[in-house]
């Protein structure tokens, strides 16, 4: 027989050997999805994942408790908590974040491009603590970009004017009726000439008319909040100034336009429910994210509210609030006192970037009549009231307070830095002996008599309490060049 030939048992080995390679290459996938799994979820691949995490959160110290991940999945890391600054860390003892799980599905063809792109996220439990401490690194104004020098701009550019992804259309620098160059440069009056021979013109060739572009259509990208909370704390106070709860929602956030919906469980300022059982729907329109005008009860009120985000560098926000005149419920006081008015109507607006504090603006103005006050065996009653309050570069303003009244008035401003530094002043008005039984019942540890400041009629005297200081240290001066007591 010709040994060339091979025999069956040769052709067996042949094909057995073909079979394991093939098993093998089949097995390599399944086998690497079980290492890598396994990798992740030792303490080392933690850390090498709470690295990545590190880099994004401005070098904040980062654990990341396990992680998984399946192409049908996507990457799953659990227990997630970045650290509070380290100047802040000793005196709050909560993260500045906690995460029970974030999902993310990326883009696996672009994955395997070498870029990695999220499609869509979720996050289980999102727990966000904030000290207001913290503002002052971050209320920094924008940087000012430097003027460019003067150009004639292409003729595209005059016929579309500059367009703001949050506002919309800007309008021109001017609203009159356009000057033509030959109006703008015309020469005083001259005798009259007959034109001077033109030369003919070439025939231009016609432009063949393009067909416009076909859209092209992208996935809705979404970010998943389950069960979101925020608190905005101060340190060395137990009430949280800022606390929302419960805060649901799929906030789609690129590719195509949708809608959506938000739902909150409640908003709390200094401990007292300002908004409850919140629902409102939301429309994405790239690059804006728009929740639309919306009817809410506000600390019993009615009012309407709506608001913007622009998904670009910095996040531009613009937030609007309306609250039509009308009767509100009694509001408590602390010390068991009482607040009502007759008539209440109140209007307020924010913008700014939303990660430069340095940019955020805001106007609020608010407007009672028949305003009463009761404190103890105490009332004080008021025509009408004025407050109106601005945001600008980092501080806040009280521009202009009052309470007018028959037999008391109160006048008053006041300006909030960031970095905590407080003053204002408020102006009684009122007879002598009920001035001064005020400030005492104000400052009942107070021995030496305020100063007061005569009036045109003798009636009536004032006081002007200044306040000054730090806003966890705040001190009152008791009337001009009066004692200085702390603010209690």
């Amino acid at each position: 027989m010709d040994e060339a030939v091979p025999s069956g048992a040769n052709r067996r080995r042949g094909w057995i050997r073909w079979i394991r390679w093939l098993a093998l290459l089949c097995a390599l996938p399944p086998l690497g999805f079980a290492l890598s799994n396994l990798w992740l979820a030792t303490p080392r691949g933690c850390r090498w994942l709470a690295a990545k995490v590190h880099q994004r959160c401005g070098g904040l110290e980062t654990r990341v408790g396990s992680a998984s991940w399946s192409p049908w999945n996507g990457l799953t890391l659990r227990n997630i908590v970045i650290s509070q600054p380290p100047d802040l860390s000793t005196a709050i003892a909560e993260p500045l974040i906690r995460i029970d799980s974030l999902r993310i599905i990326p883009v696996w063809r672009s994955c395997l491009r070498g870029h990695f792109v999220v499609r869509s996220s979720e996050l289980d439990s999102p727990q966000f603590v904030v000290a207001v401490q913290m503002l002052p690194h971050l209320a920094q104004p924008p940087a000012v970009l430097a003027p460019i020098p003067p150009a004639i701009p292409p003729i595209a550019a005059l016929q579309a004017p500059p367009q703001d992804p949050l506002l919309g259309p800007s309008l021109g620098p001017s609203q009159g009726p356009s000057q033509g160059p030959s109006q703008a440069l015309a020469p005083g009056p001259t005798t009259p000439s007959s034109p001077a021979p033109q030369p003919a013109e070439a025939p231009r060739p016609q432009a063949t008319p393009v067909a416009p572009a076909a859209l092209v259509s992208i996935p809705t990208g979404w970010i998943r909040l389950r069960h979101a909370s925020f608190r905005l704390i101060s340190i060395g106070t137990a009430v949280p100034l800022v606390e929302i709860s419960d805060l649901t929602s799929d906030l789609p956030v690129s590719g195509d336009a949708a809608d959506s919906r938000l739902q909150l469980a409640s908003l709390k300022v200094q401990g007292t429910a300002w908004l409850s059982d919140f629902h409102a729907p939301l429309a994405w329109q790239a690059p804006v994210l728009s929740l639309n005008p919306v009817d809410v009860s506000l600390l019993g009120m009615h009012c309407q509210f709506a608001g913007k985000l622009a998904l670009i560098n910095g996040l531009p926000l613009q937030l609007e609030m309306q609250l039509p005149a009308q009767s509100p419920a009694p509001l408590a006081l602390p010390g068991g006192g009482e607040a009502s008015a007759g008539q209440l109507a109140a209007s307020g607006r924010f913008r700014g970037l939303l990660m430069a504090p340095g940019s955020w603006q805001g106007d609020g103005l608010a407007e009672s009549t028949v305003i009463s006050i009761k404190t103890g065996e105490h009332h004080a009653s008021f025509d009408r009231g004025i407050c109106g309050i601005a945001l600008r570069g980092g501080v806040l303003s009280c521009v202009d307070a009052r309470l007018i009244g028959d037999d008391l008035s109160l006048l008053g401003n006041a300006t909030v830095f960031a970095d905590g530094r407080a003053a204002g002043v408020v102006r009684l008005v009122a007879p002598a002996e009920a001035t001064l039984s005020i400030v005492k019942r104000i400052f009942p540890n107070n021995t030496e008599p305020p100063a007061f400041t005569p009036l045109t009629t003798s009636q009536r005297v004032a006081c002007d309490l200044e306040v000054f200081g730090n806003v966890n240290d705040l001190q009152v001066r008791l009337g001009q060049n009066g004692p200085v007591v702390p603010l209690p």
